[in-house]
């Protein structure tokens, strides 16, 4: 069993590296040819990369600097989009009421983006992470409860009166039927999440950001041209939302949905 599992993983490991190496080739083809003038070659990209790692005079890498300014300010919105999204989704689900009053809100809200929100915030809040965190709680929040809503409303009604017809309480209907079902929406809209807030942080920065952040970073580099800064921040951004929905949502989708084989591994 172990063995087989050694398999699965190196093959796993495989298969999501090769169309990453097939991307980095094409990409110094692409740079070495001189086919578009502003794009640096992979090998430049990562000679910036370890740059930016090394001690700065203050003895901190500016690249951890401006990375873990960004992930506390992910952290916070992310943390709040969830606390809040999930019960939001579940109260739209459970009660048609708080359905009819929330579902015109959130369609209509749902479509503007993020980075339109940013210049309102700015007004009322000024530059900083409160800002930013707003900006990154908005990208989040509408995922999290448009899709816990819909895992809610799609769970089978025969499912919830053969509940009642067991005798069930409302916490047992709750906890045993109604999460449940819903669960793997909860997740969807969590990874979603992920993705709207990085993407929500990186805008915000660009406006909101005081001296410090990926976005800011990216940002900054671009008054001097210098594409290999930008490309290294934006490598950083990259797996840094991978790792976080990875290491975040996935184990709880094994925890739960894939436990309960609601879905295959």
């Amino acid at each position: 069993m172990r063995r087989k599992e050694a398999v699965l993983r190196v093959r796993d490991a495989v298969m999501f590296a090769l169309p990453l190496a097939s991307l980095i080739v094409a990409w110094q083809v692409v740079a070495s040819l001189g086919l578009i003038r502003v794009l640096p070659s992979p090998t430049y990209v990562l000679e910036t990369l370890l740059n930016l790692c090394r001690p700065a005079k203050g003895g901190t890498p500016i690249i951890l600097a401006h990375f873990g300014a960004s992930l506390f300010r992910v952290g916070m919105g992310f943390s709040l989009a969830m606390a809040i999204g999930v019960p939001v989704g579940l109260l739209m689900g459970i009660n048609r009421y708080v359905n009819y009053l929330l579902h015109p809100v959130l369609s209509l809200l749902m479509p503007v983006p993020t980075l339109a929100w940013v210049p309102m915030l700015l007004i009322l809040w000024g530059l900083g992470d409160r800002t930013i965190v707003a900006a990154i709680f908005l990208g989040g929040f509408f995922s999290i409860a448009y899709n816990t809503a819909s895992g809610v409303r799609g769970i089978d009604k025969d499912l919830i009166r053969a509940a009642y017809t067991m005798g069930a309480s409302k916490w047992t209907l709750f906890s045993r039927v109604l999460l449940p079902g819903s669960m793997v929406s909860v997740i969807t809209g969590l990874r979603l999440a992920v993705g709207y807030s990085w993407r929500a942080l990186v805008g915000a920065e660009m406006l909101a950001a005081a001296g410090w952040g990926l976005g800011f970073l990216v940002f900054a580099a671009r008054m001097v041209s210098a594409t290999n800064v930008m490309f290294a921040g934006l490598i950083v951004i990259m797996f840094a939302g991978y790792l976080m929905e990875r290491y975040l949502v996935g184990p709880l989708e094994k925890r739960t949905v894939q436990r309960w084989g609601v879905v295959r591994t």
